[in-house]
């Protein structure tokens, strides 16, 4: 618990933040909640925030982040992506 959020989420460097899938419903209760995290990143970093979706077993609507989110860079869940398209999100 961290300023008012309870999220589940690393700071790799100052300005890379992982976290899991932002979840919905159910999955809501024991994952990241969407809302939260759309209000963690609406409250700390708008307008300058970019989220790339890097699971290719989920998507969620791209104006959930105002538009700020990319869906390009998928690999599947639990295994390494390859090395270029690393390359191309970092």
């Amino acid at each position: 618990m961290n300023e008012g959020f309870d999220l589940d989420l690393s700071y790799i460097l100052p300005n890379v933040i992982a976290m899991g899938f932002p979840s919905q419903g159910i999955e809501g209760l024991y994952r990241n909640h969407m809302e939260d995290v759309q209000r963690f990143f609406n409250k700390k970093y708008y307008p300058n925030y970019k989220i790339y979706n890097l699971c290719s077993e989920r998507k969620y609507d791209e104006q959930s982040f105002n538009g700020f989110c990319s869906q390009t860079y998928t690999f599947d869940d639990h295994n390494p992506p390859i090395f270029m398209l690393m390359v191309d999100f970092c």
